[in-house]
């Protein structure tokens, strides 16, 4: 392991202190404490979520959601926003470098997957209420529950949700007692595991008075590879460190205030998770025209990489390193006037990328007579939010929730430069692209009005009905250097209505089915394409989809979510990317109109009984692109699958608890995820899809009688299934010759041990 001073510390700490097992879910003790985001202190075998903004039994709101508590997302091992694709068949996260906007997220099949500044995410990231915008969050802590709301989502939660939404609730203060926990996940690169990783997360609860408390949590995820530098030996190291702190205060009944503030800082070297050669040709013509006789796989293996599935190994003498700098907060207020609810919420949140866009040398392979390098890039995003709704009592005959909410978000980048060299042979070097870059200015604001109710027309039958005006401007201002400096400024200021209409019946005391119909919003886009082609306007995405239902609690607490939909986007935002004349990857994005999404769910998630708990469900999304639609390689793809879209998943995650001795408790946890073929580019090669396969974990540990101590083995990914982030072809060039891949640790076998603690 490469242990630096503040892993000694974290790991150190965690030693001494074995944890406890993961917290049972609990429900919120009223509608504003929810508001504020706080975490009741009454267990309740309900499962209650938030998705309407509201404390609701999720069994009670007409959407189909999957939920993940804490026991969960703990036992599953969900520490980044990336793993939250393993608790949901629906939900797939592509976190590509540099292109994985509002956090990469795809709903059955509809995504964002985009280079291009101020574009927003199909799938929007909220956390404790406030949306995440691009300024989304990585690493995942001291967290009570995820909700994957699945379909456009705009009437409440606006412009950043047209495909759904991943609702995130942090804990909150507890004024009732002092509490600390902590946690750790330790594994080396060797015993099994294809790298390193130390993961240490702590959490203090502090009661400040009888109606207020403190807490605070951090966490710290030291990871070594799984890309390996072949000259040097050493793994990429790849960390993050950060922290939050929530303070709730009570100072009525009525009144219930909620700050946060969270600040991470992440650093990766040599590009981090980035390319490697998955594929190569033989001996070849650099360009068409320059002889390489040796070709890249000889060029390749002079240096110790050899191409092909699962490879993790490059070979440069460079060295370079990427810092990112993530934070905001938020506050909170939730007034009861009875008999409505008010409730304010301001935010601020800040990202600074200081280093290198994704990897000063593309190809990180030295021999190689073509190379390919970007110059140091900075990036600074920031993003201010003010939202303020008034929520009527529930249960009453026509319930409600309308407000207000504005946002600005501005993004600056400073030129980037790019150079294309080629080497025939030692001592010559010439130059094909020399590109200063250009320096962006990106500002998007928003202003919305919206409101949603339900109409309880009897005891057993609700009708449901919402909009949102959203007005919109964005704006690029452009200083294109490799022009002489000449200015470019683009604007678009659309205005857009969502909606959702529906009705919901009671069919016996614990079964439910609903059937809605709902239009979406996401905004439009101003792409920067490479030069000489200037910016360009995206159109907004406009999604209409319909949705069947059914939900129903059974054995007691455990959900089962049923539903049928059928989604038509117009306008679909589609990034495709080439690699050009230069061999320079280039991407562009345009509006397709004519993407369907079609296909069923079934999700079982909660208690089956005392003992075993058990998450699983499966997915068909049919999620097509148009008839007659032609790919980059100039193929009629029309009707294949979108790339980053699996039609098929499976997901399954358990643990069974069993008593060994009076003190002791025995408990094994398993979980699995099954896919079919996904696609990588927007074309008809097979040589970038990646094949259906299983990936399995499992947990085996022991645990005290009063869950206070709990130790375990892991194991993640046993089989070792190299399942890509990305894959591109023609890397460099010649199409499926070559193809290069991107891995990140969900691509390799892990084992480790579990240590948990609290007092």
């Amino acid at each position: 392991m490469r242990f630096t001073s503040a892993t000694r510390l974290f790991v150190g700490a965690s030693l001494i202190a074995i944890g406890s097992a993961a917290e049972a879910q609990t429900a919120p003790a009223s509608d504003a404490a929810v508001g504020a985001g706080a975490a009741s202190a009454q267990p309740s075998s309900e499962i209650v979520v938030t998705a309407q903004r509201r404390a609701e039994k999720v069994t009670d709101v007409p959407i189909s959601i999957t939920v993940a508590s804490q026991a969960q997302l703990e036992r599953q091992q969900v520490n980044t926003v990336n793993d939250l694709s393993r608790i949901a068949p629906s939900l797939e996260i592509q976190a590509a470098p540099g292109q994985n906007t509002g956090g990469g997220g795809y709903i059955r099949g509809i995504g964002t997957q985009t280079f291009g500044a101020g574009s927003v995410a199909s799938v929007g990231l909220v956390v404790d209420q406030v949306s995440q915008g691009n300024v989304n969050i990585g690493d995942l802590f001291d967290i009570a529950r995820v909700e994957v709301l699945k379909g456009p989502q705009g009437t409440l939660f606006g412009l950043t949700t047209s495909a759904g939404v991943i609702n995130i609730t942090t804990n909150a203060p507890d004024p009732s007692a002092f509490s600390a926990r902590i946690r750790s996940e330790l594994s080396s690169a060797s015993v099994g595991s294809e790298f390193g990783n130390q993961i240490v997360q702590g959490v203090v609860n502090v009661p400040v008075s009888t109606d207020a408390a403190l807490r605070i949590a951090g966490t710290g995820n030291f990871r070594q590879g799984p890309d390996r530098n072949t000259y040097t030996g050493d793994r990429n190291g790849i960390d993050h460190y950060g922290g939050r702190a929530r303070f709730l205060w009570r100072p009525t009944s009525d009144l219930t205030v909620n700050l946060i503030g969270d600040w991470t800082r992440s650093t990766a070297e040599n590009g981090g998770d980035f390319f490697t050669f998955v594929k190569t040709g033989g001996p070849d013509l650099v360009f068409g025209q320059i002889p390489d006789d040796s070709g890249i796989t000889a060029r390749l293996a002079s240096c110790g990489v050899t191409p092909g599935e699962g490879n993790k190994n490059y070979c440069t003498n460079r060295s370079f390193k990427e810092r990112n700098t993530n934070f905001g907060g938020s506050a909170q207020i939730d007034y009861d006037a009875g008999p409505l609810t008010l409730t304010e919420i301001a935010a601020y949140r800040s990202n600074k990328d200081r280093g290198l866009a994704a990897a000063s040398d593309v190809f990180r392979a030295d021999p190689l007579i073509l190379q390919v390098a970007n110059g140091p890039v900075h990036r600074n995003l920031s993003l201010f939010t003010n939202e303020f709704r008034v929520t009527s009592p529930a249960n009453q005959f026509f319930e409600y929730t309308i407000g207000t909410f504005v946002s600005h978000q501005k993004e600056t980048r400073t030129p980037e430069s790019l150079a294309v060299t080629v080497s025939p042979f030692p001592g010559l070097t010439i130059p094909v692209v020399n590109s200063i870059g250009q320096a962006e200015t990106i500002t998007d604001d928003s202003l919305a009005v919206f409101g949603q109710g339900t109409f309880h027309l009897t005891p057993k039958l609700r009708l449901i009905a919402g909009g949102r005006y959203t007005s919109e401007k964005l704006e690029l201002s452009d200083v294109l250097y490799d022009l002489g400096g000449a200015l470019s400024h683009q604007q678009i200021s659309p205005n857009r209505v969502s909606w959702r209409f529906g009705a919901q019946y009671d069919i016996a005391r614990r079964t439910m089915v609903y059937a809605t119909v709902s239009r979406g919003y996401k905004g439009g886009q101003i792409a920067i394409p490479s030069l000489p082609t200037l910016p360009y306007v995206v159109q907004p995405e406009i999604p209409t989809a319909y949705e069947l239902g059914l939900k129903s609690t059974l054995f007691g607490s455990w959900v089962m979510d049923i539903n049928a939909f059928y989604e038509k986007i117009h306008g679909f935002q589609a990034q495709q990317c080439t690699v050009d004349q230069n061999a320079v990857i280039s991407c562009t994005v345009s509006n397709v109109n004519g993407v369907k999404t079609r296909g069923a769910e079934i999700n079982f998630f909660g208690k089956v009984f005392t003992g075993l708990s058990l998450n699983t469900g499966f997915i068909v999304a049919k999620a097509t692109y148009p008839k007659g639609f032609i790919g980059n390689d100039g193929t009629n793809i029309g009707g294949a699958q979108l790339a980053y879209a699996p039609r098929y998943k499976f997901t399954l995650s358990g643990e069974y608890e069993h008593d060994l001795t009076e003190n002791f408790k025995g408990f094994l946890a398993a979980d699995t995820v099954w896919k079919s073929r996904i696609r990588y580019e927007q074309n008809s090669l097979r040589d970038t899809t990646f094949r259906p396969h299983w990936v399995v974990g499992t947990r085996v540990g022991v645990r005290t009688a009063d869950d206070r101590y709990s130790l375990a083995v892991f194991g993640r990914n046993l089989f070792n299934v190299h399942e890509p982030v990305l894959m591109q072809s023609s890397f460099p060039y010649d199409g499926a010759t070559n193809v290069g891949a991107i891995y990140g640790p969900q691509s390799f076998r892990q084992i480790g041990l579990q240590l948990e603690a609290k007092f």
